[in-house]
């Protein structure tokens, strides 16, 4: 049964593990293989702790039989001129449970938590390339913007592109 439960700093570490499995299964081909496979399931669990102890953002875990599957991290909007939006810093689940409906009812009950706190518009930054999280946000109603920013990850150009939900 599904069931979500909020994250707070002491789950960093479950919450990295399920980033890293998802970006070594999704970023195949977007990002360099030799950077996902070194890629520790740690790598993100201070930016968590800082994010989730904080009060910045929240998290929200999604549990299958009490066990984490999922998860999204959120909050007000961070960029110039979307503070008043919902950021949705990030939502990944672990490769075994995509598109199974976990993701949309995760998006789903983040949405329904942040419009409690007024909020009733939403953007997040996405990898350009990602076919599968383009299609999954735009089947919810968000819209890529042209909004660009481009880096560098193991060597390879990455861009992540804006996405809005009114």
């Amino acid at each position: 049964m599904l069931t979500f439960r909020d994250a707070t700093s002491e789950d960093a570490a479950l919450i990295s593990h399920i980033y890293a499995a998802s970006w070594r299964a999704t970023y195949r081909g977007v990002i360099a293989d030799h950077y996902l496979d070194r890629l520790p399931d740690e790598y993100w669990v201070p930016s968590l702790r800082s994010w989730l102890g904080s009060g910045q953002m929240y998290g929200l875990l999604a549990l299958i039989d009490g066990n984490a599957v999922g998860c999204a991290i959120f909050g007000r909007g961070r960029d110039e001129g979307y503070g008043d939006w919902c950021e949705i810093v990030s939502l990944y689940l672990l490769p075994e449970v995509m598109r199974q409906g976990i993701g949309s009812a995760l998006l789903k009950e983040l949405q329904r938590i942040m419009k409690l706190d007024g909020y009733d518009r939403f953007y997040l930054w996405a990898i350009e390339g990602n076919q599968l999280g383009d299609a999954f946000y735009r089947k919810h109603g968000f819209i890529r913007t042209s909004d660009r920013v481009a880096y560098r990850i193991g060597g390879r150009d990455v861009a992540d592109i804006r996405y809005i939900l009114l």
